[in-house]
């Protein structure tokens, strides 16, 4: 008769995450004949403490007294933590890569000309996500815009003694934000966030902001408002394959072998659309088509006409259709295009006037200074001045070091 095995799992078994990855460990645990104890992931005791009683351990093991505590009880252990760093354990978790680029391989499907990442600096997962995200919409010519909720330096020390900078923040990128467009919440609350602080500056949620979570806690997404699109993790796979895991572990140390480590990546399940990723009677895919032909070429002088030879349509249907979906004429598109790579340019370089209107599309620098102040309110060196107060100097010295290579 084979022995119980006696497992404790380290969890939360208050979030949804943790039940549905506790649902395929009890598939396992069923048949390999455990004893589960469960330890509350918020305050578990030293785990060297259950050698000799327990015969394995599966869970959150992501912080570092825990790991140490590991180490000294030499048990087999699995962890389930989402991604971090160097973490010296067996491993089955999301693989948030590939999140990212299921998010972008979704939103690109919608037809969106523009796109935006919304996560935080202190999460690793997040920053993978973050990853993912970009580089699909990179690999089809696109640029993303990125937000992430924990800034560095004065910014970070300012939001921590105050929240509402933190939102100041997020409601001057939202706003500024190119129209319409798709973004990727790290999370389904930071999409909450999102759509919350969309509410509050009117903009339409999906009409000119598309948002999509992850996690698909269908609490907070049939909650929202719109409900809101998520991507499903494979949660009760990852619990499965990591007491899969676990159990081979405790059978090898029976058998006197010390297990082998590794980490098993588990892709998402998929996109559960809802309400507000809701587009497909949005985006004009001619006018998408249009779209990313101007952001590729943005710097390239050019005119409308050169649009149109893109699209398969005439000048006027292409204006009138450019002003039905964005609310403005391809010259209008071509010019916020422009603005925007000159924005980046002021910000991150000292190149002088002339040198940004030709890398941004323009003739010269007048027509660089017009636009500009059309657009944004303000001329190109007070918007560089203000940019380089923002952010401490780092854009002069970005600049500067440019320069420096360019002259070597």
């Amino acid at each position: 008769m084979t022995k119980t095995k006696r497992v404790a799992v380290v969890m939360q078994p208050v979030r949804p995450y943790c039940r549905r990855v506790l649902m395929g460990v009890a598939a396992v645990s069923a048949q390999a004949r455990w004893e589960c104890i469960l330890i509350p992931a918020d305050a578990p005791p030293p785990v060297d403490e259950f050698k000799g009683f327990v015969q394995g351990l599966l869970g959150h093991f992501a912080e570092s007294p825990l790991v140490e505590s590991l180490g000294r009880a030499g048990l087999p252990a699995v962890d389930i933590s989402p991604s971090v760093q160097a973490l010296p354990l067996p491993r089955v978790t999301t693989d948030d890569v590939a999140v990212g680029r299921l998010a972008a391989a979704h939103l690109l499907s919608l037809g969106l000309p523009h796109f935006a990442f919304f996560g935080t600096r202190t999460h690793y997962y997040s920053l993978l996500r973050e990853k993912g995200f970009k580089e699909s919409i990179g690999a089809v010519g696109l640029s993303c815009h990125v937000f992430l909720d924990k800034a560095n330096g004065a910014d970070a020390a300012a939001a921590e003694r105050d929240p509402a900078v933190l939102n100041g923040q997020l409601e001057s990128w939202l706003r500024d934000l190119p129209k319409p467009i798709g973004i990727l919440a790290s999370t389904d609350s930071r999409a909450l966030h999102l759509l919350a602080v969309c509410r509050k500056l009117d903009i339409d949620v999906p009409a000119s902001v598309a948002v999509l979570g992850v996690d698909n806690d269908e609490v907070y997404c049939d909650f929202a408002v719109p409900t809101l699109s998520s991507i499903a993790l494979a949660t009760h796979r990852i619990g499965y394959e990591a007491a899969r895991m676990l159990d081979r572990f405790m059978s090898e140390a029976n058998a006197g072998s010390n297990g082998a480590g590794g980490q098993l990546l588990v892709p998402p399940a998929g996109v559960v659309p809802r309400r507000s990723t809701d587009v497909p009677a949005i985006m004009d895919a001619d006018v998408a088509a249009a779209v990313r032909f101007i952001s590729l070429h943005v710097a390239d002088h050019l005119h409308v006409a050169d649009v149109v030879r893109e699209v398969p349509m005439s000048r006027r249907s292409l204006e009138q259709r450019f002003r039905k979906v964005l609310g403005r004429s391809p010259a209008g598109e071509i010019r916020r295009a422009q603005v925007e790579v000159a924005k980046q340019i002021l910000a991150e370089t000292e190149e002088p006037m002339a040198r940004v209107a030709l890398a941004a599309g323009f003739s010269n620098a007048k027509q660089l200074g017009a636009s500009f102040q059309q657009q944004t309110g303000v001329s190109p060196s007070v918007y560089r001045r203000q940019s380089r107060k923002a952010h401490g100097g780092a854009a002069v010295a970005r600049g500067r070091g440019a320069k420096a290579n360019r002259n070597t």
